[in-house]
This record gives structure tokens, C-alpha cells and sequence, in this order.
């Protein structure tokens, strides 16, 4: 029975005696006074201090992206992905990939075509010089792609199809300095990969919009999903079937499992590029942090010494060179010690790299040097002056090396490029000659990637391959004969000039390949037709590939 106190309290309990034990099954941590006390003991940890070394470290600051091209704030819709599957549909119907033709003209048109229209929803260039800048980047990026239809040299396409990216890039994303050149410059094939989540978070937001969008987007859907059911299933049943095959075939271009592959990889490549840049048109990067003149400086010490070195350096290979230049074959072999072939060779790739570093020596001390007073540009004007000129006498020896060397062993296409891009290493520096009076220009740059999609364009307008045969096949017997026969289509109307046997096997892998090769409608091209129309004329008069050139290789050796 419990007991309350008066004021209606239990009473407390009674202790237990002192004799009592505790059970040995209860806890008895606050019974042990060693645990207590042995903190108050032990000395201070040094612990806390030293672990402050191993603190971790800040986050980095935002970059580029996270600060100047956050890209659309809207994520990629319909419209997006209707663009975006028209210009994959088109690299994959009309983009001959492995040869240059008007396929890829048509393709970049229709590219062209559905960026325009995006661009029209975004931010526009502020000025109207600037709005004609950028449509002439876009016209010259469709003239790099033209050249595939007139010129069958495939190395020289590879570089024009290049610049033509770049200028693409350059059309929607802009830039004027060297560094916001650069960045626009490679924009685009950034872009390509910046649209995947892009287009996967419209592709979200469309799915669940879809049912309150009412029958469009759904007819849409359906017709999306019922090409992609007919092209798997006809390539499927195709290539189990002959004469199913030939059915379609009669209707439609081949299909195949590896035609399906490759209409599949070509629409999502073609889809990406086209997707990338109206990702950029719709949100350009801001470049104006890369047109901000630096704010590091370099002194007139750090500019004078320098720079002084490679003056004086340049300035004794001129005196050295300038006495070559005007002396011939005997007098080059008796003052260098080297055959005439020799010196043609010699040097002429260290010139090119010279001209490389030089130029980059000068847009670094442009960019640092002190321009405040009137002594400081004075002596920048005169060193980068001399430089300048003194550069340009390095490029003239650099060509005079590669002239020699093609008058004496003959043209090929090595040779005429890299000499090409000497003669424009040297009006680069005729541009930087202009726009070193104000130390500040810039179009300089702009004009420099123009200037080399311009030399794009007038090499295949020379069309470099019939000038390469036409030069060796007047003097055939004193180079290398075999080299013709690499020569494409474009240099058919010289080697067909060629007496037999040597016409024969010059001509020999050029008939096995448009043989094997015949050209569709989006492969065809202006040399590889003419070059079918030519050997047309002389397919009677042609010898068997291996007895011709084994006559070939036999006369040839006589000559020599």
C-alpha cells in the first residue's frame, strides 16, 4: 500500500543499506571514477591545430559556361527537335562521306536553312555590320562546301570541309579578337554535345504537355515513330530476302543492315550539328570577357631584349640567304657545300615553324607590351617592324627553298600546299605590317581566318591536281612516274595527253575506281564526270593495268 506525504507527494524512497550489493547485472559505468578522471589528465591535443592544414579547399570559381553561355533558358521543343531531324535526315540521305560532291552543298544548305529560321527567335548582333559579318561567314562556309562539287581532290576537301565548320561557327557565335576567334571558331562542334540534355529536357516537358496539346503533337509523334518501325523492318526483311530487296530497291536506295547503320549514325551526327548550332544561335556565348584588352604588362626591358635578340638573329639569316637568292645551281652547290637538292630541302619545314612562333611572338608582345607614352609604342612600332619585315624576307627564303626543290623533282601535293600556306604565313604578316601603325586593329583577326578560307577557295578553283599532272607530264621523265597514277579525277584531261604505255597505267586506278564507285544522285561530281566522259573516249585504245605499267616502269628506267 502507497503512502502520500501532507502535501499530497509520495514519500522518498529508502536507500539501501550500505551493505547491500549491486547485482552484477547492472550497469555500472558511473560507478567507475577512472573514466572521469582521466581526460583532466591526458595533455592538450595538438590535433585540431594541425588537422587545419588539411582543411578542405574552396570550390572553384564558375567557368566559362557556368558564367557566359548558360545556353537557352527554355528547354528544346518541338521546334528543336523538328530542325534537328531534318538536318539529320538530310546528312543521311544526301552526305557522301567517304568522297567530296554536291551532297554535301545540299546538305549544308538544308542546315542552313532551319538555323535561319531558329535565329530569327534569338538575340540579334547589334549592329548591322555585324549582321553582315555574320551572313558572310555563313555564305563562306557554304562556298568551302561547293568545292565538293566541282573538285574530286580529297585531301584538299578534308581542310575545306574544316573551314567550313569553323566559319559556320563563327556565323552564330561571333567574335573579334584572336581568343574570342578561337573560342567562336569552336563553338559549334562544343554546341553538338551542350544540345544532348538540351533536347532530352524539351523531350520531357513535350511528353508531359502532350495530352493537353491536343491531336498535333501526337499525329507528330506517330509519324515520327512509324518511319523509324518501316526503316527497321524494311532493312530487316530486306536483307533476309533477295527479291525483296530488289522491289525496294527499284523504289528506294539500298537497304541494308549496314545501310540502316549508317542512316542511323548520319541523322544523329547530322541532327547534333544542326541541333548545336541552333543551341548557340538561340544563345550565343558572351565573348566580351576575350575582347577586354589585358591587364598584365610587360615593360619596355622585358620588350626591348627580346625581341632586340630576334631581331639581330633574323638579321644575319638575311644577310646569310640574301646571296642565294640571286645565284644559281653552280654557285648555290659551290658556296653551301650542298647539292642543289640539298639546300631545295633543307630547312624549309624549321622556316615554316620559325614563321609559326614568330607570329605568335608578335601577338603576345602586342597584347603585354606598354602602349602609354609616346616612347613606349615608338620602340614597340620599330622592333615589331623590323621583326615584321625582317619575317617576311624568312618566308620568301622559305618559298624560293620549295620552288627549287618542285623545279627539280617535280610537283606534287604536298609540296604546293605547304608552299601555299608559306605565301599566306607571308600576307598574314603583310596584315600585321597594316594594322601595326595604331598597335590596335580588330579585324585582324577575322581577316586572317577569312584569309585562309580564301586560300581554300582559290586552290580549288585552280584546281591543284590538273596543275600537278600538267607540270610532270610535261617533263614526266625526270621525276618519279608512280606519283601520277595517286593523281584523282581532277587531273584526267593531262594524263590522258600521256603517250602508252604510261597513259594506261597512269590511268589504271582511276578506271578501277569509278568502276567500282558509280556515283547517286547526291554523290555526283563535276571532275569524276568528266574524267568517266574521257576515258569513254579512249576505253578502246587502253592497255591491261599490269602489262602497261610494267612496260611503263621498264621505259621509264631507260629515260634515267
Amino acid at each position: 500500500m502507497s503512502h502520500t506525504s501532507p502535501e499530497g507527494t509520495p514519500p522518498p524512497e529508502p536507500s539501501p543499506p550500505a551493505s547491500a550489493e549491486v547485482p552484477a547485472a547492472a550497469p555500472v559505468p558511473a560507478a567507475d571514477p577512472a573514466p572521469a578522471a582521466a581526460p583532466a589528465k591526458l595533455p592538450a591535443q595538438p590535433y585540431p591545430a594541425e588537422a587545419a592544414r588539411f582543411a578542405p579547399l574552396p570550390p572553384p570559381p564558375p567557368g566559362f559556361l557556368a558564367t557566359r553561355w548558360q545556353g537557352p533558358d527554355y528547354a528544346g521543343g518541338p521546334a528543336a527537335w523538328s530542325a534537328a531531324l531534318i538536318g539529320g535526315l538530310a546528312t543521311a540521305i544526301a552526305l557522301p562521306l567517304s568522297r567530296p560532291a554536291v551532297g554535301w552543298l545540299l546538305v549544308g544548305l538544308v542546315m542552313t536553312g532551319a538555323i535561319w529560321h531558329a535565329a530569327r527567335f534569338g538575340p540579334k548582333p547589334d549592329t548591322r555590320g555585324e549582321r553582315l559579318i555574320r551572313i558572310g561567314w555563313a555564305v563562306l562556309a557554304l562556298a568551302l562546301l561547293a568545292v565538293g562539287t566541282f573538285r574530286d581532290a580529297g585531301w584538299l576537301y578534308v581542310f575545306c570541309v574544316l573551314g567550313a565548320v569553323a566559319c559556320g561557327s563563327l556565323a552564330v557565335a561571333g567574335g573579334h579578337s584572336v581568343r574570342a576567334v578561337i573560342v567562336g571558331a569552336l563553338a559549334l562542334p562544343l554546341a553538338a554535345f551542350r544540345a544532348i540534355p538540351w533536347l532530352g529536357r524539351g523531350a520531357s516537358a513535350w511528353q508531359k504537355s502532350r495530352e493537353k496539346g491536343g491531336t498535333t503533337g501526337r499525329i507528330v509523334l506517330s509519324l515520327v515513330v512509324t518511319v523509324i518501325l518501316l526503316i527497321v523492318f524494311g532493312a530487316l526483311l530486306a536483307s533476309a530476302d533477295a527479291a525483296f530487296a530488289t522491289l525496294l530497291g527499284d523504289i528506294l536506295p539500298e537497304i541494308n543492315m549496314r545501310s540502316f547503320m549508317r542512316l542511323l549514325i548520319y541523322t544523329v551526327i547530322g541532327g547534333l550539328i544542326t541541333a548545336g548550332a541552333i543551341f548557340t544561335v538561340l544563345a550565343p556565348p558572351d565573348l566580351s570577357g576575350l575582347e577586354r584588352p589585358s591587364s598584365r604588362r610587360i615593360g619596355r626591358i622585358e620588350v626591348a631584349l627580346p625581341l632586340g635578340g630576334l631581331v639581330l638573329l633574323f638579321a644575319a639569316f638575311v644577310v646569310v640567304q640574301l646571296r642565294f637568292f640571286f645565284g644559281d645551281k653552280a654557285y648555290i652547290q659551290k658556296t653551301s657545300g650542298l647539292t642543289y637538292s640539298e639546300y631545295a630541302v633543307q630547312g624549309f619545314g624549321q622556316l615554316l615553324v620559325v614563321t609559326l612562333l614568330t607570329l605568335v611572338v608578335i601577338g603576345l608582345v602586342s597584347r603585354w607590351a606598354v602602349k602609354e607614352t609616346v616612347q613606349d609604342r615608338v620602340l614597340l612600332r620599330s622592333l615589331l617592324g623590323a621583326l615584321v619585315l625582317l619575317s617576311m624576307v624568312i618566308v620568301g627564303s622559305a618559298v624560293w627553298r620549295m620552288w627549287l626543290y618542285q623545279n627539280t623533282y617535280g610537283w606534287t601535293r604536298e609540296r604546293l600546299f605547304f608552299g601555299s600556306v608559306e605565301l599566306y604565313l607571308g600576307g598574314v604578316f603583310v596584315l600585321i605590317a597594316l594594322a601595326g601603325w595604331k598597335l590596335r586593329a580588330g579585324w585582324f583577326p577575322r581577316a586572317a581566318v577569312a584569309g585562309f578560307a580564301g586560300l581554300l577557295l582559290f586552290l580549288g578553283a585552280a584546281n591543284p591536281e590538273h596543275f600537278i599532272a600538267e607540270q610532270n607530264v610535261e617533263r614526266f621523265q625526270k621525276i618519279d612516274f608512280w606519283y601520277l597514277r595517286a593523281l584523282g579525277p581532277d587531273a584526267a584531261p593531262e594524263l590522258v595527253k600521256l603517250p602508252e604505255p604510261y597513259r594506261s597505267c597512269a590511268l589504271s586506278w582511276m578506271v578501277r575506281d569509278l568502276r567500282d564507285n558509280p556515283d547517286q544522285w547526291y554523290a555526283w561530281n563535276l571532275s569524276r564526270d568528266h574524267a568517266r566522259d574521257l576515258i569513254a573516249e579512249i576505253k578502246s585504245e587502253l592497255r591491261p593495268a599490269q602489262g602497261s605499267c610494267i612496260a611503263a616502269e621498264r621505259e621509264n628506267a631507260n629515260r634515267r
